[in-house]
């Protein structure tokens, strides 16, 4: 099977199990700067978005579940799942032809209710006109115990990929050498992982495949201690320096905050690879235990005080990051709202539980339209 060319059973196939395919492009396969390789969360969301059409009965609705259209107008001109309330809306990656989104997002399409029947509460697309062009179809997914557990999947990875996103923008971009012990450490572990994934998706014998991920497994797991230790070595360092008197002018708190900011960003790209491997291998209890050690670090990041003041790893970063007029106040934002999502998900891991069961879940639609 090409690297390059996957089905939509490449992350979950039942029984039936294809190679695991999560390093996709030139980079992901081929480089060692992390910051090169792809944002894994997209095509894993992508991936169990299609499986759950695939394998779910979806119940096609005529009436809109949400009164505020621009949600709708959301999943479709942006091709991802949005959460409103207890409503989720997954796009119909399929059925969202790409020359009507480029339309609506230059305001040429609009989008509007059916108004040729009364309580007709069909969205459709209009043209600049008004002449309404393609139907928006929502179909609601019926849950079962299997869609249940792969929603809880995405929105896992939904969150790893947000708080990525998070830690990109503040990201100050500035070049540096990475030091022989982070290669050896947190970056040489990962690249065998890597390897490892990409030659088990070459052998024909599903025992092998497996063998080979659980040692990849292993390999993560390595890289991800390591990068969680220097996270808290890094911090710890950066608190003590800027203790001391003038400390603060000396160039080394900026090599500290580069060194926690990319470290962020690497563990939670190494999470997310290591929970789909564990995804893959039916490891449901192990992966929630890694979600569950990653969400208590980020939250102690957040809120354990390392410094004389009292002050958080986040807050210090907030204290003497070399902010400009587009980043004033990220590292502040960033724990703002990244402490209450954290705590509520660590909260449904404890329980074992989510809401998941009571969500609704809808796949949004573009379709030709249909005389009424």
């Amino acid at each position: 099977m090409s690297l390059d060319k996957k089905t939509s059973t490449d992350i979950v196939s039942g029984g039936n199990k294809t190679p695991l395919v999560i390093f996709k492009t030139k980079e992901d396969r081929n480089e060692t700067d992390i910051s090169k390789m792809s944002n894994f969360f997209e095509d894993y969301v992508h991936e169990m978005t299609l499986s759950i059409r695939e394998s779910s009965h979806l119940q096609e609705i005529m009436e809109l579940p949400i009164a505020d259209l621009s949600v709708i107008g959301d999943v479709i001109n942006q091709a991802d799942i949005i959460v409103q309330g207890n409503i989720t809306l997954l796009p119909d990656f399929e059925n969202l032809p790409s020359d009507v989104r480029m339309k609506l997002k230059k305001g040429i399409y609009s989008i509007g209710e059916s108004k040729q029947v009364e309580d007709n509460l069909r969205a459709v697309i209009l043209d600049e006109n008004g002449v309404r062009i393609k139907d928006i179809t929502l179909k609601k997914v019926m849950n079962n115990p299997w869609n249940v557990e792969t929603m809880r999947s995405i929105g896992n990875q939904m969150q790893m990929r947000q708080i990525y996103a998070k830690l990109s923008e503040i990201q100050e971009f500035q070049t540096y050498q990475i030091q022989r012990d982070r290669d050896r450490d947190i970056i040489v572990p990962f690249l065998d992982a890597r390897q490892l994934v990409l030659e088990a998706a070459t052998k024909k014998s599903e025992y092998d495949q497996m063998r080979m991920l659980k040692v990849a497994d292993d390999r993560i797991r390595t890289a991800i201690n390591a990068v969680y230790t220097d996270i808290e070595t890094t911090s710890k360092c950066l608190a003590k320096k800027v203790s001391r008197p003038f400390g603060y002018f000396s160039k080394t708190p900026n090599t500290y905050m580069g060194f926690i900011a990319d470290d962020l960003q690497i563990a939670t790209k190494f999470v997310g690879v290591r929970l789909q491997i564990l995804e893959y291998l039916g490891e449901r209890e192990t992966a929630k235990l890694v979600l569950e050690n990653y969400q208590s670090r980020m939250l102690s990041f957040i809120e354990q005080p390392i410094s004389k003041r009292g002050l958080s790893a986040s807050m210090l970063m907030h204290d003497y990051f070399p902010y400009n007029d587009s980043n004033m106040d990220f590292w502040y934002n960033f724990s703002v709202e990244m402490k209450p999502a954290l705590k509520k998900s660590m909260e449904q891991l404890k329980l074992e539980a989510t809401d998941s069961d009571d969500k609704e879940v809808y796949f949004v639609s573009v379709e030709d339209s249909e005389d009424e």
